[in-house]
Parts: structure tokens; C-alpha cells; sequence
């Protein structure tokens, strides 16, 4: 007899079979009409699950036992998964992760946003294992017990990443598999030399504690290297057997800085840095064009992941050496600097000054002329300074890239009076983009195609390129 959703209770148990993946990464199912979101579920599993929390809308729950396999699951190969929030897919096939990826995309657009324009197959990452060149590990007293792994091991001690939903819970590890050996190798030895030091680890109830974060970062084509040790006050001798520590078992690594904050969030990002070893900077490289990078910059976490993304937007902008371009929540420069190569002008904005400069002198770097880039907070610059606006040449092509949240507003408002002939919207969040594009399809666009472009396998993150062309 099919079960009723009043059934669906806290802590009762149901056997189901799971339907498909939700954004975030959770199975989906159903009881009744009551969708229920099941953690680390798989498509066509058959599960025993338990409820653990019931709202009128929805169920959460979890994986109380399996009792048929789904066809697609892979052994997870690191021995955190069930713990680490990070790579919430890695026991799918990479095949079965773009499909649905794929077709979570395709919803988004006919369901939430009633669009339905031609959506491109996903486009695989280049490597879908140490991808990443850059990696933040968190340290903290308060260590999470994995579940039948951590029997009689310390609690008051634990260097890695966050366990789930839960800030002052740190999962202590010893190798991740998003960044290459090396880097593991490293930290490694900076863990040991560290608990080996008894370095009171960052309380983030309490405030208290002295080593906050470890990050490392690679030039992907580069192979140079940086350590960041990020700590909550400024007594950099205090680091200098760590220093010597790493430079001893790792001669080549490039530079070595100690970034220092006191703030009460939770980012690695210092209000004041000490280079402790070689220039403070890295260098890599994306599509030809050299990029410094402090240990404060912003660079896309995979290098080849985002050559063929911005591979995808230069193909959509179909430039022909003549146009001018208008790339609109810039950054550091990476897209306006790849497009310079094709475009006649490239015009670049950005609200965070230190990205702006940034990106002026990556331009300055590498000989590119052709390139201007300028502080603005989009959500009011245009109606705030029409007079600045009016004297630069009006834009063939605008490239948008904004945060999660999507585009604000009143700047939308104004991107549609700017009247770029093409615009492309790059973004990390199809369900805000959806809403985007939306309004921008009824004030005359036309939604030529959506290219999805997987840059962070193994988790549920998925980019969408889309094409407007103003009709």
C-alpha cells in the first residue's frame, strides 16, 4: 500500500527508491507528493532512509542502509567522503556526474524559468583529479569523529577541511586528492612539524588560538609554488621552524609568506602579510598570458578548467579584431585579457580595487595596450555617473560574470539601455542566472544557446555559458 506523507515523521524510516539529483548534490525522492533530499544518495538506489528533519514542503534524511546499488556508483577513492562536505559526488561515474549535470541545467531553464533555448552537452573537465591549484585547509582544536575510523584518536588537534554544515568542526586529513601529490607531500610535513610544535590552533568559538589556515598554491604551468601560513597575530619568528622545516624537504618551493588577521570570519584572507621566504608572488598562466599572484589574489582555482571555459566565451563572442567589449565584473582581468587577442577594445570593471590594480598590471605585463580597466560597483555606477559613461565607446559585445547572486537589479536595468548587440553571461549559479536571462528575453534578447562547462568535478558545481543575441 503506498505510504501517505503524514507518515514522513522525524526519525521514521522508509524504504525508497532515489529519483534523481537536486542541485547541492543530495538524492531526491519522494514519498506521497513530499520530496525528501537524501545525502551521499545516488539515482536509482533502493535505500532504507530516516528522516531527520520534516518541513511542509520537504523531508531531509539519511542513509540508514543499502539495499540495492545504483548501476553508476564507483568506490569512492579518498577515505574522507562520507565526512568531507567537498566532493559530494565522488562515488558517481564522471560519465553519469555530466549527465546530470547536464539535465540539472536543462530543468532549471524549462522549469523554473519556462526558457527553452538549445542547451549544449556539458563540456568535461581536462583532469577530474588534482585540478585545483590552490587549496585552503583550516586548522582547529575541535577535531570531527569520523564514524567507526577515529576510534581513540586525539579531539583536541585536527588540520583540514570543515566537516558539513559545521564551522567549528574541523576533519583532520593527510592528503586531499583535488591537489597533486607535491602539495600533499607538503602538507604533510607542515602538519607534523606543527602538532610536533604544539601550535595552539585557531578556536573559531573562542577567538583564540595562534595558526588559522595552511594554503598552497601551484602555477599549473609554472610548477612554482606558495605556501601561506595564516595566523592570528604577528610573531613571524615563531614560524621560523616550519619555515625551515618545509624549505628542508622542499628547496623548490618559491615563497613562503605569513598572512595575519585577526578577524572573527572565516576566510584565509590577511589584513597584513610578512614574506618569510623568496618574492611573495607565484606566477602561472591562462591561454598565453602571464598572471602574478600574491597569496590576496584572486585566480581561478583550475587553470585548465578555466582555458576552456574562456575558450567558450570567445567562441560565442565570434570576434573578428574590430569590436569593443565590455567585460563587466572583471576581476583580476583573466577574460578581458583573454579576449584582447581578438577583440579591437577591451573595457574592464571591477568594485575591488586591489583587483583592479591587479588586472591593470597583468595588461602592463604582458604588452597588452588594448585593455582599460576601471573601479566600479556596478549595482549603482552607471546611474551614478552617466557623464563617465557617455565618453566610452558603447560596447559590440558585454561579457557578464557576477557573483552567486546574480546580477543586481538596477544594473540589469542598465545593461539593458547599454544594448550590447551580443551579450554572454558566464555563471556559477543557473538558478539566478535563469532569473537573469529572463528578464533580459523579454526586453529583446534572444537566447541563442547555453553551454555548460564542468570546472569542479566530483562536486555539484556545474558553470553555464549562455549566448544572447539582441534581436
Amino acid at each position: 500500500m503506498p505510504e501517505s506523507s503524514d507518515t514522513v515523521k522525524k526519525n521514521s524510516v522508509h524504504d525508497v527508491k532515489i529519483e534523481s539529483l537536486a542541485f547541492g548534490g543530495k538524492g531526491m525522492t519522494r514519498i506521497a507528493n513530499l520530496a525528501v533530499f537524501v545525502r551521499d544518495a545516488l539515482p536509482d538506489q533502493h535505500l532504507r532512509i530516516k528522516i531527520i528533519h520534516k518541513k511542509k514542503q520537504y523531508a531531509e534524511a539519511i542513509i540508514e542502509e543499502i539495499l540495492a546499488q545504483s548501476p553508476d556508483y564507483v568506490p569512492p577513492p579518498c577515505p574522507y567522503f562520507s565526512d568531507c562536505g567537498g566532493c559530494v559526488l565522488q562515488n558517481l561515474e564522471y560519465s553519469k556526474q555530466l549527465s546530470i549535470k547536464e539535465q540539472q541545467v536543462r530543468d532549471v531553464f524549462t522549469h523554473l524559468g519556462r526558457l527553452n533555448p538549445a542547451i549544449l552537452p556539458v563540456k568535461p573537465a581536462p583532469e577530474i583529479w588534482s585540478y585545483r591549484n590552490k587549496m585552503e585547509f583550516s586548522t582547529g582544536p575541535n577535531r570531527w569523529i569520523m564514524k567507526d575510523k577515529d576510534s581513540g584518536a586525539p579531539t583536541d588537534f585536527a588540520i583540514g577541511l570543515h566537516a558539513p554544515r559545521r564551522y567549528d568542526k574541523i576533519l583532520d586529513i593527510d592528503a586531499c586528492l583535488l591537489q597533486d601529490d607535491e602539495r600533499n607531500r607538503i602538507f604533510r610535513v607542515i602538519r607534523t612539524k606543527v602538532k610536533d610544535l604544539d601550535f595552539p590552533l585557531y578556536n573559531s568559538k573562542s577567538h583564540e588560538g595562534y595558526l588559522r589556515n595552511i594554503v598552497i598554491r601551484k602555477g599549473h604551468y609554472t610548477g612554482e609554488i606558495m605556501v601561506n601560513l595564516v595566523t592570528r597575530d604577528e610573531t613571524p619568528d615563531r614560524l621560523s621552524p616550519v619555515v625551515n622545516e618545509i624549505l628542508k624537504n622542499f628547496p623548490n618551493i618559491t615563497t613562503i609568506v605569513n598572512n595575519i588577521t585577526d578577524s572573527l570570519g572565516m576566510t584565509a584572507f590577511g589584513k597584513k602579510e610578512n614574506i618569510l621566504h623568496g618574492s611573495g608572488i607565484i606566477h602561472d598562466m591562462i591561454g598565453g598570458i602571464s598572471y602574478e599572484i600574491s597569496a590576496n589574489s584572486f585566480f581561478q582555482t583550475n587553470t585548465c578548467g578555466a582555458e576552456q571555459l574562456y575558450d567558450v566565451i570567445e567562441d560565442f563572442a565570434d570576434l573578428t579584431g574590430h569590436e569593443t567589449v565590455w567585460d563587466l565584473y572583471c576581476g583580476t582581468g583573466s577574460i578581458a585579457l583573454y579576449l584582447s587577442q581578438k577583440a579591437g577594445k577591451v573595457v574592464g570593471f571591477e568594485m575591488i580595487s586591489d583587483a583592479v590594480k591587479n588586472a591593470r598590471r597583468n595588461a602592463e605585463k604582458n604588452g597588452i595596450n588594448n585593455c582599460h580597466f576601471f573601479e566600479a560597483n556596478l549595482d549603482k555606477f552607471f546611474q551614478n555617473n552617466p557623464e563617465f559613461i557617455g565618453k566610452l565607446p558603447m560596447p559590440d559585445v558585454a561579457v557578464v560574470d557576477p557573483p552567486r547572486a546574480g546580477l543586481h537589479p538596477d544594473f540589469l536595468k542598465e545593461l539593458i539601455q547599454i544594448n550590447p548587440s551580443k551579450l554572454i553571461y558566464v555563471s556559477c549559479n543557473p538558478a539566478t542566472q535563469v532569473r537573469d536571462l529572463a528578464e533580459l528575453s523579454s526586453s529583446g534578447y534572444n537566447i541563442d544557446k547555453i553551454q555548460p562547462v564542468d570546472m569542479f568535478p566530483h562536486t555539484a558545481h556545474i558553470e553555464a555559458v549562455a549566448l544572447l543575441i539582441k534581436s
